[in-house]
């Protein structure tokens, strides 16, 4: 019973988390704020971050120049350390099992390519006004990218931890909030985390 508990509960996580999804995309992002996941069960914690590009690296538009594509890389390595982002008590014993690093672009425009398959616009020269259309270049700034990372640690003693710091404000100094939903089979609850508190109390949540 208190296994299907539990499960009831990670659905009902997983479904805030879908309507969460669905609201990045119709919402676009709020500047500042990132979401993190995070959902225990048994000995294994996983952590799954959502956070706009201009938390990260200053923009949300698709890095194209030499200095953004460094930018992005260089966040993107930081992420490959999860001590940039996260730390967990020593006394917990936590392994890495798996990461996954990586940045979705969201351009509701890509459909605009779809001019290139109407060649026969070249025929008609009164249609020279599509040249006017450049700005279809504005639309980069209004694509939205964000950097998503998941991490699945292994815990000899998950029960030690009872608190989880986040350096990531100190290594993103754009960064302004997370919203955290923490799952476990002691429920489900949601913090607000800042740069001048970077850290959550899980003392008998878990």
């Amino acid at each position: 019973m208190k296994k299907n508990i539990y499960y009831s509960l990670l659905i009902s996580a997983m479904v805030s988390v879908s309507v969460a999804e669905e609201t990045r995309q119709v919402d676009k992002h709020e500047h500042g704020v990132g979401e993190l996941n995070i959902a225990i069960e048994g000995n294994a914690i996983d952590f799954e971050f959502f956070i706009p590009g201009a938390d990260i690296v200053g923009f949300e538009y698709e890095a194209k120049t030499e200095s953004d594509i460094a930018l992005v890389n260089a966040a993107l390595e930081k992420f490959g350390n999860f001590d940039n982002i996260f730390s967990l008590p020593e006394s917990s014993n936590c392994n890495l099992v798996n990461s996954e690093i990586g940045v979705n672009q969201d351009d509701d425009h890509d459909d605009h390519d779809d001019h290139d398959d109407h060649d026969e616009h070249d025929d008609h020269d009164d249609h020279d006004e599509h040249d006017d259309h450049d700005d279809h270049d504005d639309h980069d700034e209004e694509a939205h990218n964000e950097f998503v990372a998941h991490y699945s640690f292994n815990c000899e003693n998950i029960k030690e931890i009872d608190r989880i710091s986040f350096p990531y404000f100190t290594n993103f100094p754009n960064s302004g909030e997370l919203e955290v939903q923490f799952v476990s089979e002691k429920g489900s609850t949601g913090f607000e985390v800042e740069g001048d508190e970077p850290f959550i109390d899980l003392k008998g949540k878990i």
